[in-house]
């Protein structure tokens, strides 16, 4: 049978791209280290499992501290050496194009691979792989515009300031959007540097097929890097002293062990860390447009998204109303298998995450929230939690104020344009938000006063790579994509000369 000129295959009882199939029939999948596949040096393995089903679909190395030493080393000997760093920027340009143009290629395969492990439902893993295609496209265009400059010193001295890459880049996916690897490895080869990427443990299938790749569009052995395993990984790369800057993404409490672990070894680092995002519903929002928006935002990939407006703010005076309309647009969603036609929200990463969201809805109950929808789960060992919609929330609740990263959405009541700014802001949080209202001068007010690093009016979660993407506060520090993220993965150096 073939789809799109593409033979397909069969994994776990699903139809899959023939390349998908046989990438994981090939058996381990492997580390990639100096631009070959390879096993764990102590042999250890473990499983990958399908959340759509709880089975097992492969088995994947599992690394320690030797194997990232290696991963390190072959990255600091590739950018020494300088076989990428010191390459022509044209050169670097057309393999970072050509890069782009095999993702294109593959894009069948890397969104079944991250439906297969990641659970991530099959038509919404074509975006998370688009975003990846986009930053490489985007930093494509870079390595022949990044420039120094010659400050005007006077006759004396002549004086450069170049901007240089920095070295060997660390970097640590999430599991709730694997195939985005290139969001921060894309700036970083664009930039000449080197790359050692640990993915998340329970997601490793696309980063080691996009390394391949990567060796394919002929960016050097050694300078992408990916080693798997687990947190041990994760220290031993934050550790290491051949490591000269980190990019994290992850949980509050893990990124501020890698915050404290850095600063011993004297390592900036980008932290994209959670978020507990308000979305803002004034009196005068287009309730056509801002209710199918705002429970979007939550259903999401099942709420397992860093934006996720899971704090949706509603007018008193329209709250019934928005809740209605919440109520009908979820109503009918369908839970089940990524793959599976018709589905509207796929299982989460984990039976341990399933847990962890099904015990916030038992203390939202239990804190006095009104549950105005449950929706159904398939009766199957996936890790399957359907929509819930909380109101008579506020803020005293656990429910408004930790993020539970699952598709739970409370609603809360606001009375006056400043009661909405002052419940948006009263979170350790300050990622993203949204607004919805009518009133140009409100959007303005609101979006100086949010404490956020991204505010979108009238819209939500859309990005570009074009555009930076940051928080604020306990949701991390540093910028990802757009001109700003280079800023992150180069250093200046100065130089003067004296004229004769």
């Amino acid at each position: 049978m073939t789809e799109n000129g593409h033979t397909r295959g069969v994994v776990d009882g699903t139809d899959v791209d023939a390349r998908a199939a046989a990438f994981l029939a090939e058996g381990t999948i492997p580390h990639v280290i100096d631009g070959e596949g390879r096993r764990s040096l102590a042999g250890a393995e473990r499983q990958i499992m399908n959340p759509s089903t709880g089975e097992q679909i492969g088995v994947v190395a599992s690394g320690d501290a030797d194997d990232l030493d290696h991963a390190v080393r072959s990255a600091r000997t590739s950018f020494e050496d300088g076989r990428w760093r010191l390459l022509a920027p044209r050169e670097k340009e057309s393999r970072l194009h050509r890069l782009a143009d095999l993702l294109e290629e593959h894009r069948d395969v890397t969104g079944d691979l991250d439906a297969l492990d990641a659970g991530i439902l099959r038509k919404y893993a074509s975006f998370v792989t688009q975003a990846s295609i986009n930053a490489l496209r985007y930093y494509a265009g870079w390595p022949t515009k990044i420039a120094g400059q010659l400050p005007p010193v006077g006759p004396e001295y002549l004086v450069q300031e170049r901007v240089e890459p920095i070295g060997v880049m660390g970097v640590i996916k999430p599991w709730n959007g694997p195939a985005a690897f290139f969001n921060q490895v894309a700036p970083a080869l664009a930039a000449g540097n080197s790359v050692v990427l640990k993915p998340a443990e329970h997601t490793p299938l696309t980063a080691t097929y996009m390394a391949l790749l990567a060796l394919e569009a002929g960016i050097p052995p050694g300078v992408l890097n990916v080693v798997h395993g687990d947190g041990v990984v994760g220290s031993a790369l934050v550790a290491h002293p051949g490591v000269n800057r980190l990019s994290f993404t992850g949980s509050v409490g893990t990124g501020r062990a890698l915050a404290a672990a850095a600063a011993q070894t004297f390592k900036k680092a980008n932290i994209e860390l959670g978020g507990k995002s308000p979305v803002i519903v004034f009196d005068d929002a287009d309730l056509d447009l801002a209710a199918p928006a705002a429970t979007r935002s939550v259903w999401n990939n099942s709420g397992q998204v860093c934006t996720a407006g899971s704090r949706t703010l509603v007018h008193r005076d329209i709250y019934d109303d928005f809740l209605e309309r919440a109520v009908a647009a979820s109503t009918d969603l369908t839970v089940g298998h990524a793959f599976d036609d018709g589905v509207d929200l796929g299982p989460l990463i984990s039976p341990q995450q399933r847990d962890r969201v099904r015990d916030y809805v038992d203390v939202g109950r239990a804190e006095g929230a009104t549950v105005k929808l449950v929706g159904d789960v398939p009766d199957s060992a996936g890790n399957f939690q359907a929509p819930v919609i909380f109101a008579d929330v506020d803020m005293s609740m656990r429910v408004a104020r930790e993020e539970i990263f699952g598709p739970v959405m409370s609603v809360i009541p606001f009375d006056t344009e400043e009661e909405a700014y002052r419940i948006a802001n009263d979170t350790e949080f300050g990622l993203a938000a949204g607004v919805f209202t009518r009133d140009i001068a409100r959007a303005d007010r609101a979006s100086d006063v949010l404490d956020v690093g991204t505010v979108w009016i009238n819209c939500y979660q859309v990005v570009d790579a074009a555009v930076s993407f940051g928080g604020s506060k306990y949701s991390g520090y540093g910028r990802s994509l757009g001109s700003p993220a280079l800023e992150e993965y180069t250093r200046r150096k100065s130089v003067w000369s004296r004229r004769y």
